[in-house]
């Protein structure tokens, strides 16, 4: 699928629909309010619909040869079988995530839940590898589609709430473009079946929501960053995949790219291991994916991770959050300094690694925050190399009076590759960047 370019800018609709006055903290809750039976034939014409207009759009209006296709692609394909692609890092690691997400969408909004609507995700990328293109299937698409569309499709169907209507019912013109644009295929079956499927209900209010958006500068360009944190971990409720979870988006003008960054963590389910008055420590098993595209460094991974989280209150203002996980690495890309193929200058393969943070926190806002991880990667397509990454960044928050905040961080990424029969390398990134904070509430 080579429509990335049109994908980034509905990513960009989105962002900007998100300033309108409406913070996560009054949102609707997608899964909440009466329910109906789920719709096979509505999830599967939604991701039959998904493919088919993507595939008349490379065809007939883009001419792409490789969408030419019929009845002997098809043979040929299913006689093949799947290979690597060489397609560019945004194409296989943000494309195709993103078509993927129209897939759970359409389940999501046909009314399955995240686990029932995963399968629906794996034939719809399974069938667009096999018969919409006349190239052998790709096996990293499948895998960065269903895995990444997974995980982008629960969230983005989530993350429509804040746009919906207010509490009167009023829905207001620009948020239906945004919601429009995060999730169509959902917004499309709730106007076609009405509010049977529309399920979101009145907010339920809860500290632990919160949306910001940062716009600033880094040494070599600026940027907007949107960060959402959906729920908590913490709270017992959170009982379904995605009850909890944490969204940024980072976009630059001033790069080629313009998406410099995205990071989804899901809770997928928790255990409380120790409760009181003042602390909580809980288990929980997360998905994550991850796509930065910095000009000397590419990083994307599909990956899941088992953390122990700790939460200590400081008092009645001021609160102390630790967590430690230990992730395993379906499928990731890095930067890869040989073996470079056509429009592929990054390795392939699975992993490994862990991650760990901290933060302090006062009238529930971070005012200092620690994030660490190291990520080993094992390419299996590529050069042959043994990839070893590690991220750290410490950043600070102030008050700036109102709801202004004003906030800076220290970051470095490393990355150690190890070659056969090739000279180790060893690249540092420093990153700093400075800039203000705003809630849209």
């Amino acid at each position: 699928m080579r429509l990335h370019r049109s994908k980034i800018t509905t990513l960009l609709v989105v962002t900007c629909s998100l300033f309108s006055p409406r913070s996560a903290g009054t949102q609707e809750r997608a899964d909440a309010g009466p329910r109906v039976g789920p719709s096979f034939w509505r999830a599967a014409s939604g991701v039959a619909a998904a493919n088919g207009i993507t595939w008349a759009y490379n065809w007939y209006v883009q001419r792409w040869p490789w969408a030419n296709v019929g009845t002997r692609v098809w043979s040929a394909n299913l006689r093949s079988g799947f290979v690597w692609d060489n397609d560019c890092f945004v194409d296989n690691q943000l494309a195709h995530p993103y078509h993927g997400s129209f897939y759970l969408n359409s389940a999501r909004a046909a009314g399955y839940g995240f686990w029932a609507s995963v399968p629906y995700v794996a034939v719809g990328s399974a069938s667009w590898e096999l018969f919409l293109e006349n190239v052998r299937p790709s096996l990293n698409d499948f895998v960065n589609t269903t895995l990444g569309g997974a995980a982008l499709g629960e969230v983005t169907f989530r993350l429509r709430s804040l746009l919906g209507p207010n509490r009167e019912g009023r829905r207001n013109f620009a948020r239906e473009v945004g919601a429009f644009a995060l999730s169509p295929i959902a917004w499309t079956q709730g106007l076609l079946d009405g509010k049977a499927r529309d399920r979101e209900s009145p907010a339920e209010s809860r500290p632990d929501d919160a949306a910001l958006i940062a716009v600033g500068r880094r040494a070599e360009h600026a940027f907007v960053e949107l960060a959402v944190v959906y729920g908590s971990p913490f709270d017992t409720q959170a009982r379904r995949p995605y009850d909890a979870f944490e969204f940024r988006l980072e976009l630059s003008p001033e790069t080629s790219g313009i998406i410099t960054h995205i990071g989804v963590t899901g809770l997928l389910g928790r255990q409380d291991l120790r409760r009181s008055a003042r602390s909580q420590v809980t288990f929980g098993v997360f998905q994550h994916y991850d796509y930065d595209d910095a000009p000397a460094f590419k990083f994307s991974g599909q990956s899941v991770s088992a953390g122990l989280l700790f939460r200590r209150e400081l008092g009645s203002r001021n609160q102390l959050n630790l967590g430690l996980h230990a992730e395993g690495i379906v499928l990731g890309g890095m930067s890869s300094d040989h073996g470079q193929m056509w429009r592929r200058d990054y390795d392939y393969g699975p992993g490994a690694g862990a991650r760990l943070s901290g933060s302090f926190r006062r009238d529930e806002r971070d005012l200092l925050r620690f994030d660490g991880r190291i990520v080993w990667l094992h390419s299996v397509h590529g050069s042959k190399a043994n990839h070893l990454a590690t991220f750290a960044r410490v950043g600070a928050a102030l008050p700036l009076g109102g709801f202004l905040r004003l906030g800076g961080d220290v970051g470095l990424i490393t990355r150690y590759s190890s070659y056969r029969n090739l000279p180790s390398v060893t690249r540092r990134v420093p990153q700093v960047r400075a800039y203000l904070i705003w809630p849209p509430s």
